[in-house]
């Protein structure tokens, strides 16, 4: 059975050159304890049972590019950008010598993982008033894309509590935050989003934290309004 230690490199191994930066492991049990049992993870019997956090920051954009230029049947894809972590991911299970499983951040039914408030739990990014998770480096400048639970024994202890990054939202993101949802008429919607896109963007851009890791203007407007323009061959 591999140690946790074996089952990390492995993971970084395989997912850091696609584009996956953001590698968090933590024990199922940190987060599972706290919640509701229709939100629990997969723990494979134990609650000491390895976690792991996958995101990105804005490395993956060069590399998810790179991929649709050279894969037609990816970019044909309704959500390429889905389809290219779930093929990433299990990919990378399939390497693993233990039982493992993912669920990912875009799923939805029962599969449906509160990914943020995983993050959370696990010390990985503070889930803000601003409904933002934000990193201590890259701010809000981060995608939280699944989690992988694994059936080897997790790291000791407890994650340390995570504490707010700037004390508060109060005095930038808050505002920004509001100015937002006051362009709402009900609940969000996707098309409120691309709608109001530079609301919504004005958020991310109000925190302090990160700024030098802010997403290019082209992987923005994927993002925020569902444009995108390959790069053309050479």
């Amino acid at each position: 059975m591999p140690l946790m230690d074996e089952v990390m490199e492995t993971l970084r191994a395989l997912l850091v050159p696609r584009g996956f930066d953001l590698i968090w492991p933590f024990r199922v049990g940190g987060f599972n304890d706290g919640v509701e049992p229709g939100l629990s993870l997969d723990d494979w019997g134990s609650r000491d049972h390895l976690a792991v956090i996958v995101g990105n920051t804005r490395a993956l954009w060069p590399v998810w590019l790179d991929a649709l230029a050279s894969d037609p049947a990816l970019a044909a894809e309704p959500e390429p950008l889905d389809a290219y972590t779930e093929r990433a991911l299990r990919a990378a299970l399939a390497r693993l010598e233990a039982r493992a499983s993912v669920r990912f951040a875009h799923e939805g039914g029962a599969r449906a993982v509160p990914i943020q408030r995983v993050a959370h739990a696990a010390g990985l990014a503070f889930l803000s008033e601003t409904h933002m998770s934000v990193h201590a480096t890259y701010g809000p400048w981060i995608a939280l894309r699944a989690v992988i639970s694994v059936a080897v024994s997790g790291p000791p202890g407890a994650p340390a509590p995570i504490a707010h990054p700037c004390g508060s939202c109060a005095p930038g993101c808050l505002p920004a935050f509001e100015r937002a949802l006051s362009t709402l008429a009900g609940a969000p919607t996707a098309a409120n989003a691309r709608a109001h896109w530079r609301a919504w963007l004005a958020c991310r851009d109000a925190c302090p934290i990160g700024r030098e890791h802010r997403y290019s203007e082209a992987q923005i407007d994927y993002h925020y309004r569902r444009r995108l323009v390959l790069p053309r061959a050479d």
